[in-house]
């Protein structure tokens, strides 16, 4: 199951990198600098909003793990917690998004550097932002409950054909109606029906239907302290990681940020490779907290696959890096800009790929402590440095940043070394 799971898990995550990596030059294309800069901005703001879910998801996966088995009683307790759940994030959700479509106007005024005449657009981006996060977020819910309970292939097929549709549907759209408004009513339009399709997978393989459950909070409560916690100290880790792109959305013009924001797709992008591992492996090492020789043998054996990932990736890039750059952008001119913030990030991507040994180890003991210390070190770090590399160097003051922030949590994460 578990090498089923781990294939599963590269399809689905390979579309999930890979179309909108491709159909990134035709949204460029066709939207132009300033409109591909807002979308930029919004994919962005979806990731400040993803926030509400950080550590959310990892400790649901955890919590479904522990108590999902083949027995009735087992699927029963499963059922409980997706449902009490799926109805805290659809509110949550919807909230977010209210709550972000009401800033619109303090945004466009005091954040973006538009003109009077782009106020109107980047109204319209913000907009589209929230209504998209408000759909979306809940989705994640259904993927923390297929994950748990080792239904990746279900998952992942989900993930693939939403993907296609999102990405492949969303360059002929703007390829035949070229504005941010097409764009984002195809977005919002897709990012439902895959959490509709997650919802409805989720209930088929729990195997009990909503209508035979009801709302229990006292059964909630235990998972609930979990869940606040992780939620709580993951949230400073996802603000650090965005961090580098806040603070330039705020400094550099939109142009700028929307090219950065290229070299952050692909390094995001390469590090999708790795969740794949840790995706697969998390159920099995919670099953492994007790059995320490079993535990130590899987984190080998996730190093070992890690540690091949990065050593390949750093060979094709270091031979085909630019002119795989040249073959997608197919521009000169900005290829020149984002190559060398491309080859930062990804040095920074590397040491992120190798923190996700240590934080597994950290998800499996509930050492909630842990991820806290490194989220304040690093978040702190990056408030404090990131700001003054990007007024000395730009956009890549801003990828040193990354790097930083990244050997900071790698360094602490070696202690699952120490236990073993």
């Amino acid at each position: 199951m578990l090498k089923r799971n781990i294939l599963a898990n590269y399809l689905g995550t390979g579309a999930a990198v890979l179309a909108p990596v491709l159909a990134l030059p035709w949204y460029l294309g066709a939207l132009g600098a300033q409109q591909f800069g807002l979308i930029s901005f919004v994919v962005m703001l979806q990731a400040l909003l993803g926030l509400l879910d950080a550590g959310m998801s990892q400790a649901l996966v955890r919590e479904v793990t522990v108590r999902h088995a083949a027995t009735a009683a087992g699927r029963r307790n499963t059922a409980s917690l997706l449902f009490g759940f799926e109805r805290i994030y659809w509110l949550s959700g919807l909230a977010a998004g209210t709550f972000t479509w009401l800033l619109a106007d303090v945004i466009v005024l005091h954040w973006l550097h538009l003109d009077s005449a782009s106020a109107s657009l980047g109204r319209t981006a913000i907009t589209g932002a929230a209504v998209i996060f408000a759909v979306q977020f809940p989705g994640s819910i259904y993927r923390s409950l297929l994950v748990g309970i080792q239904s990746q292939v279900t998952l992942n097929g989900i993930v693939l054909v939403a993907s296609l549709l999102r990405h492949a549907g969303g360059v002929a759209v703007v390829l035949a109606w070229p504005s941010v408004l097409a764009y984002l009513l195809w977005h919002a339009a897709m990012a439902l029906l895959e959490t509709l399709a997650r919802g409805r997978f989720a209930w088929a393989a729990v195997g009990i239907r909503r209508s035979q459950v009801q709302w229990n909070a006292p059964d909630l409560q235990p998972v609930w302290r979990l869940v606040a916690s992780m939620s709580g100290v993951t949230l400073l880790g996802a603000l650090t990681v965005q961090m580098d792109k806040i603070i330039l959305s705020r400094i550099a013009p939109l142009e700028q940020f929307g090219f950065y924001a290229m070299a952050s797709v692909v390094a995001t992008g390469m590090l999708q490779l790795v969740y794949p591992l840790v995706q697969a492996m998390l159920p099995r090492a919670i099953q492994l907290r007790e059995n320490s020789a079993g535990l130590r043998q899987l984190n080998i054996s996730l190093t070992k696959l890690i540690f091949l990932l990065v050593i390949v990736c750093s060979v094709i890039f270091a031979i085909f890096g630019k002119w795989l750059l040249m073959a997608w952008i197919r521009h000169e001119q900005t290829v020149a800009v984002v190559y060398p913030v491309l080859s930062m990030l990804l040095a920074g991507t590397a040491l992120n790929a190798f923190y996700n040994i240590g934080y597994m180890n950290w998800m499996v003991f509930k050492r909630v402590d842990k991820i806290l210390f490194v989220n304040i070190l690093s978040l702190a770090l990056a408030v404090l440095v990131i700001p003054f590399l990007v007024s000395l160097h730009g956009v890549q003051g801003a990828a040193f940043g990354w790097i930083v922030i990244n050997a900071i949590g790698f360094a602490v994460s070696l202690d699952w070394i120490k236990r073993y």
